[in-house]
């Protein structure tokens, strides 16, 4: 009988206690491991079981999943990411492959779809939706590109249900509350709150603009650092230029912001909007504050949404309900939905007559008739 065969079978180890398995994998290499059996014969009856798998990957030609473990697949996969991720953005990427390590088992292979469920139902508990959206993406990622280096087999946390997230916050601020933060900010903050009110940009954009992306003369700044990894072309308005202009200005490679952290701009933002009284507001409502102001003034959709780098009118529509025209528009489809019911010679001889109503106001007492 050849050696392999005479070696394949169960034992028990002197150092540990329960049942082992030998046996050959479906690409030929020797395996051994515990398995879940209280005697022998339950122990013959789980290797069998493991024969017949690998029998069937072997015919089936799929491939061992490999021995990686779940940190080294995460380091690999953070490696892999440095150079196609913005800084601020891999600098977060850092944190939430600690979560995943902590939170995952050993091997790579051993992760499996309830521990996946398990994870997300856990984070549930203590950390926002949005959150563990961010944190299941980069696990499907790390895990797809695990299948495509063919460390793994499958990825399972494919089709993993994540939770709802709300509906992004438009909070914007009115010019009575911008005026009052502006003269109410420490000399530091000032310049960027004002910029990113005046221009839409988001914090990591504004924090990444250096001087040789600022062309005063031609009121224009290259942003570089976007949330969308493309080069996008901002025109500056007077305000804005005049924020740009009063700032010392430092070599061209050197940031326009030096020495602003964006953690303590974000933090010192907030508490400087409550101590104002300017409820659920935080930095990024200034980028929330200079689209919804274009809108109201008449703005179009498309121009706002190319503005804000949007990649998607969706993400735009949020501003709909500001724009007058939209508005104007949308009541008018009532015109032809009643005309249908209520022709236009109904309401001849129909008088008009104001009266004042406690909950509207103002209102036509007309047409009561009509709707009896």
């Amino acid at each position: 009988m050849p050696k392999a065969k005479k070696r394949d079978g169960v034992f028990q180890r002197n150092d540990r206690s329960g049942w082992f398995v030998s046996y050959i994998d479906a690409s030929g290499k020797r395996r051994k491991e515990k398995v879940v059996a209280h005697t022998r014969t339950q122990a013959m009856d789980a290797l069998s079981a493991l024969k017949t798998r690998e029998q069937r990957d072997k015919h089936l030609g799929v491939k061992t999943a490999s021995e990686i473990t779940t940190a080294d697949l995460l380091a690999r996969y953070k490696r892999h990411q440095r150079t196609r991720l913005r800084a601020t953005t891999f600098e977060r990427l850092g944190g939430i492959l600690e979560t995943l390590k902590r939170h995952l088992p050993e091997r790579a292979k051993e992760i499996t779809r309830k521990d996946v469920t398990e994870y997300i139902s856990t984070r549930a508990e203590s950390v926002a939706p949005g959150t563990i959206q961010k944190e299941a993406t980069v696990l499907k990622h790390a895990l797809k590109l695990a299948v495509e280096w063919e460390l793994l087999n499958t990825n399972v946390a494919q089709g993993a249900k994540l939770p709802k997230t709300p509906q992004g916050r438009t909070r914007y601020l009115s010019p009575t509350e911008l005026k009052a933060a502006l003269e109410a900010a420490p000399d530091w903050m000032r310049a960027p709150l004002a910029l990113a009110a005046f221009t839409g940009m988001r914090r990591g954009e504004l924090l990444g603009l250096r001087w040789t992306d600022v062309d005063l003369p031609n009121r224009r700044v290259y942003l570089r650092e976007t949330k969308n990894g493309s080069l996008r072309v901002l025109a500056v308005n007077d305000l804005a230029a005049r924020v740009l202009a009063s700032l010392p200005q430092g070599g061209s490679g050197h940031a326009v912001f030096a020495g602003v952290d964006a953690a303590r701009l974000s933090v010192y933002t907030r508490r400087l909007f409550q101590s104002l009284k300017i409820e659920d507001a935080s930095f990024h409502s200034l980028r929330h504050t200079a689209a919804s102001w274009l809108v109201m003034e008449g703005c179009d959709l498309y121009a706002v949404g190319q503005l804000l780098g949007h990649r998607t009118p969706r993400m735009t529509q949020r501003y709909a309900h500001l724009s007058p025209s939209y508005m104007a528009a949308a009541v008018s489809k009532l015109d032809a939905v009643f005309s249908e019911v209520m022709p236009g010679n109904a309401l001849s001889g129909v008088a008009l007559v104001p009266v004042e109503s406690p909950r509207f106001g103002m209102v036509a007492e007309s047409g009561a008739n009509l709707l009896n």
